[in-house]
């Protein structure tokens, strides 16, 4: 989702709204039929680019499943599910999943399965990084580790100008049973979120400790 970089005060005086059909910055921001697609709808599947793949492969050892991908399976995978199959359910018995699942509320039973299955195999997610929504808090407070990848990520789909597409938002890579810190060359590497709470919690509370001790 895009960024809306217009000052509060200036919002405002514009008088923009959800609801505001000649608005365009609303009318991007709220359009559900976008974040409703159907998982086979084409502007729902993104290609992984090499620079963000090749250092996730070599994480994992190689990649034995990618259960959502194109029928000419791009990352080379061992073994891999295309629509019309239905990879959300049919069996990871995989020792390394990648998943890069469709975009909008579709990812969300993605991002279920991926926390399941990572209780027994190592499972590493690519998707938005809208911390603000549920199933972004979801993949946090249950992945081993994140990483924020900088800038936005220009996937493998080209288009008519010959350029590669680019996201309109920030992307993060999710590892569960296993640790994606080392990632480092993608961007800023993140403990899961109980581990920060514990860290932070550490640090608010030992002035006060120190100052009871004297």
């Amino acid at each position: 989702m895009g960024i809306d970089s217009t000052p509060p005060q200036a919002a405002e005086k514009s008088n923009y709204s959800a609801d505001t059909p000649s608005s365009p910055i609303a009318s991007f921001r709220f359009d559900n039929a976008k974040r409703r697609r159907q998982e086979n709808h084409p502007r729902q599947r993104w290609l992984t680019p090499a620079y963000i793949l090749e250092p996730i492969r070599q994480l994992l050892g190689g990649i034995e499943l990618d259960p959502c991908t194109e029928p000419d399976n791009p990352i080379e995978a061992d073994r891999f599910y295309t629509p019309p199959q239905d990879g959300a359910v049919l069996p990871w018995d995989a020792r390394s999943v990648f998943v890069n699942p469709p975009y909008g509320e579709a990812r969300e039973r993605w991002v279920e399965r991926a926390i399941i299955e990572g209780r027994r195999r190592k499972v590493v997610l690519l998707i938005p990084a809208a911390t603000d929504t549920f199933t972004c808090q979801r993949a946090l407070g249950a992945c081993r580790s994140v990483v924020f990848v900088r800038a936005r990520v220009r996937f493998g789909d080209v288009r008519a100008n010959g350029r590669h597409e680019a996201a309109s938002h920030g992307s993060a890579i999710f590892g569960f049973g296993v640790d994606v810190r080392s990632l480092t060359s993608l961007g800023i590497p993140m403990a899961r979120s109980f581990e920060i709470i514990h860290m932070s919690e550490e640090r608010t509370s030992s002035p006060n400790q120190g100052r009871a001790e004297t």
